[in-house]
């Protein structure tokens, strides 16, 4: 409730109250209740400032008050997670259109979330105010697939609807808060999508209706003949104010024909449904938002009109606390780069990789007659993790593991049928054989992998860490719980159904093996380990099959993901550029310079990866643009003369500036000049070699922009910090496991013309971080967070600074550098570089984004330009 509509609500029922005791009422509410709540702030961008709500307008009763009871007295959800709910479903409703007024509107917009991150509560709120509102009729599109429509209609049935058991009478869902309302009308249910026998029933308008349908060609057909049939039955229905949901809003949803075309099926269908009605809002959710930014803002169509393009608000939720996605689980942002970081990530052993390579079509189910090595320690280790999971209180918790290793479910009934023998094998020699062998081999997985993992964990997390527990007592546990492990798979070709609710009372410890049914939407409950071996070459497909990512309270440090090298590297990728699509997104919505029409996302290119399918790429540009980016060499060539000339080049900088200040900040020394002319730095460019894989450093695409930026008046001298990581590093715990392991990691000096560095820079001293390939070492990120503020004053930000470069001395004794057989000594060692430049948004124009974009469209969004691809 707005502060304003508490005010007077209060000054109702206390008439003779004066304006300083309501004051003072409202402080010591405020500093008793509120204090210790922080509300993330919520980005919006929107096509107009003028709202269709009027002051006091967006208040909300029965249906929001219930829900949020429901969430904070029955599922127990923290305050501040309901109030960022509260918040973030207001901007949405300040975006769409208002059905108290009686004028026709067409509002359509687009909520950005996270993968597996809550965004199903967000709707589910924004419906439950939808209708405190006035709507009167709601149409969610919840996904392609029956499970995913069921999993929606259930939820919403409980947490919109209510639910009264017709023997017992008990109420459960938001009924068990309140069931004294206006019922909400169902027109669908767990069991049953739209049916054409719903034209012939009496829909009454004036309660809240709501329907569950999926993203289906026959099911959308159908909705629209059961649509236009109430509308010609009474031409009230047409006016009557409906929100239409789109959930995964990337997926179907958006018109991939070429312009000149007729619209794709399911994209016409909802513009159809859309235009059967006066008075409609559109609210697409998706984790994966390229697609729906791609499309064309301006398309029209004769017959359906206007496209889905999010016209009037773009909101990007914020992330919510306790969240685990791409950059907690590969370790992109939360931990500085000196940092030791808990390691979640397993590289699959060359016998899985093999085995699944060799898979081509369903043919090759016949080679799925074992389960590979990797797969089997994945197994133990979900073991590991529900024992240790039961003996911290979490016995009634859902915990489950994933097997994702293809697309075919002919694939996948095999792979259930060998995962149940060594299943069973495994357990009876626990029980019964108890061999030493195998007794030694988990308990080694135990110590070595999680007692390890824990303890990091436990540094960083010390409000949520748990005490190791001893191998004894986990052992005892792992007897007792391998009967209790459900093996399952789950494809439109098996009688297997993941059906958490039904066992919700003592909790179910499920291994789901299955394919496109569990990539996207679905959700898995108490997810701790996953087994992914599934090559995607777009964005938007990789991330969504994320199942991992979400809330893993209590069990972080419990899980793992095992892939491949090549698919950690991809999803490190990502991680890093959602990461900057949302910095950007939240700056241009904080300095309101855009409207939804003139957005145009700009992301992180890579050297093979697509954003999207190149059907929903049509109006995509490439270009290098690198404001308010920091881009850092992590692709390090195999070839000796990228090292040498690098080296060379180095130095004839360092020689050049001369005027290198010392300072010290924690255990790090660096040497910082100021306003170094970006002569220097382009001299310095024009030789500094980057290996020829690069899509985020790239000497000659920086050289261009720099220069670019030159001729607008901007970037003319740059800031340069030199990094020396000094000898207090080789104290990390990393290092000395290295070095108890049998890798000699030790002090190494680095002359680097007039600076003289104490000790190398430390990076990827865990070979499971290494990703390499032919051609290329990738170390990954090489910066660290604090290392872009050395150089700026107190409360200093980029965008009011120089830009910067830093210089990163590498220490050549990492396992990553081991294969190179190179004469590493203080004179010669490997060079990592990183910049970070500031935006130059122009108060004259609506931004440098948009200047550089003027010979193009508007909305058309621009990508880094990626190296061979063209």
């Amino acid at each position: 409730m707005a502060m304003n509509a508490a005010k007077m609500k209060i000054k109702k029922k206390h008439l003779d109250l004066t304006a300083d005791k309501l004051e003072e009422w409202l402080l010591e509410i405020y500093d008793t209740h509120v204090q210790e709540i922080i509300i993330k702030p919520t980005s919006v961008i929107r096509a107009s400032k003028d709202s269709a709500w009027e002051d006091g307008e967006l208040e909300f009763s029965y249906y929001w008050y219930r829900y949020s009871k429901y969430l904070e007295e029955i599922k127990h959800w923290p305050i501040d997670t309901i109030r960022s709910i509260d918040t973030t479903t207001n901007e949405i409703l300040k975006s769409i259109g208002n059905p108290n007024k009686q004028t026709e509107f067409d509002y359509r917009g687009l909520v950005l979330g996270y993968v597996q991150s809550g965004k199903t509560a967000n709707f589910t709120g924004l419906i439950n105010k939808a209708y405190d509102v006035g709507y009167k009729l709601v149409i969610v599109l919840a996904g392609m697939h029956n499970d995913l429509r069921s999993q929606t209609q259930l939820r919403l049935e409980k947490e919109v609807v209510g639910v009264i058991d017709k023997v017992t009478k008990v109420a459960t869902g938001v009924a068990s808060i309140s069931n004294k309302g206006e019922l909400v009308q169902t027109w669908t249910d767990v069991e049953n999508d739209i049916s054409i026998k719903a034209k012939d029933q009496r829909h009454n308008l004036n309660v809240p209706n709501l329907m569950v349908v999926k993203k289906n060609k026959d099911v959308l057909e159908t909705l629209n003949t059961v649509i236009e049939a109430c509308c010609n039955l009474s031409a009230d229905y047409r006016n009557v104010p409906v929100l239409v949901i789109d959930d995964e809003a990337d997926q179907a949803s958006v018109d991939t024909a070429d312009s000149n075309e007729k619209p794709k099926t399911i994209n016409s269908l909802i513009r159809r449904l859309l235009n059967q009605f006066n008075r409609k809002s559109y609210v697409g959710y998706t984790a994966t938002p390229f697609a729906n930014l791609l499309i064309d803002s301006r398309t029209t169509d004769e017959e359906v009109q206007e496209d889905l393009y999010p016209k009037d608000f773009i909101v990007a939720l914020p992330k919510p606390d306790g969240y685990c996605g791409p950059e907690e689980y590969f370790n992109v942002t939360g931990y500085e780069e000196d940092d030791d970081k808990p390691q979640y990530i397993r590289h699959l052993n060359q016998d899985d990789l093999d085995l699944f390579n060799n898979i081509k079509n369903k043919e090759h189910a016949e080679l799925i007659n074992y389960v590979p090595y990797s797969m089997k320690q994945a197994i133990q280790s979900f073991i590991i993790a529900t024992a240790v999971r039961n003996l911290r209180n979490q016995e009634k918790e859902h915990n489950s593991m994933l097997i994702h290793a293809s697309h075919l479910t002919d694939i996948q009934l095999e792979l259930k049928k060998v995962v149940e023998a060594y299943f069973e094998e495994f357990s009876n020699t626990i029980l019964y054989a108890s061999t030493d062998e195998t007794i030694n081999q988990l308990q080694n997985l135990y110590i070595k992998d999680f007692v390890q993992v824990q303890k990091t964990f436990n540094d960083k997390n010390t409000e949520h860490c748990y005490p190791v527990l001893e191998w004894v007592e986990v052992y005892k546990e792992i007897r007792k719980v391998l009967g209790k492990i459900d093996i399952l798979a789950i494809n439109g070709d098996s009688k297997d159904i993941l059906d958490y609710d039904s066992r919700k009372e003592n909790g179910w410890n499920v291994i789901a093996i299955g394919g496109n049914k569990l990539s996207r939407g679905l959700t898995l409950d108490g997810l701790t380990v996953s087994y992914y071996y599934r090559g995607t070459s777009m964005y938007d497909s990789l991330l969504q099959m994320g199942r991992w990512f979400g809330f893993r309270n209590g069990y972080m440090d419990l899980c793992r993901i095992y892939t491949s090298q090549q698919i950690a590297s991809n999803f490190e990728h990502l991680a890093e550029v959602m990461v900057e699509v949302r910095k950007e997104f939240d700056w241009l919505a904080k300095h309101e310079i855009l409207t939804p029409y003139d957005y145009a996302v700009s992301v992180l290119g890579h050297d093979y990866m697509d954003i999207t399918s190149p059907a929903k790429m049509k109006t995509a540009e490439f270009l290098h643009y690198l404001g308010g980016k920091k881009p850092q060499t992590r692709l390090f060539s195999k070839d000796l003369d990228f090292y040498k000339t690098n080296m060379d080049i180095t130095i004839k900088l360092i020689e050049s500036i001369k005027n290198f200040t010392p300072c010290t900040v924690g255990d790090t020394k660096y040497y910082v000049a100021k306003n170094v002319s970006v002569q220097n730095i382009l001299q310095f460019l024009k030789t500094y070699k980057t290996d020829p894989n690069a899509t985020k450093v790239v000497s000659n695409k920086i050289f261009d922009y720099i220069q670019k930026q030159i001729s607008r008046g901007e970037y003319l001298n740059f800031n340069i910090v030199v990094v020396d990581a000094t000898k207090k590093s080789l104290n990390r715990s990393e290092v000395r496991k290295a070095n108890a392991s049998g890798k000699n990691i030790k002090e190494f000096s680095v002359n680097l013309g007039d600076i003289q560095i104490e000790n190398a820079v430390l990076r990827r001293i865990n070979p499971e971080e290494n990703h390499t390939n032919d051609y290329s070492i990738d170390l990954g990120a090489i910066t660290s967070g604090k290392h872009f503020l050395i150089d700026l004053e107190n409360e200093q930000i980029r965008d009011n600074a120089n830009p910067l470069l830093i210089i990163y001395p590498l220490h050549p004794q990492i396992p990553a550098f081991d294969e190179l057989e190179y004469d590493f000594n203080e004179n010669f060692v490997p060079i990592g570089i990183a910049f970070d430049f500031p935006r130059v948004y122009k108060e004259n124009l609506k931004g440098e984004i948009v200047e550089a974009r003027q010979k193009y469209v508007k909305n058309k969004t621009v990508f880094d330009e990626k190296e061979n691809k063209e």
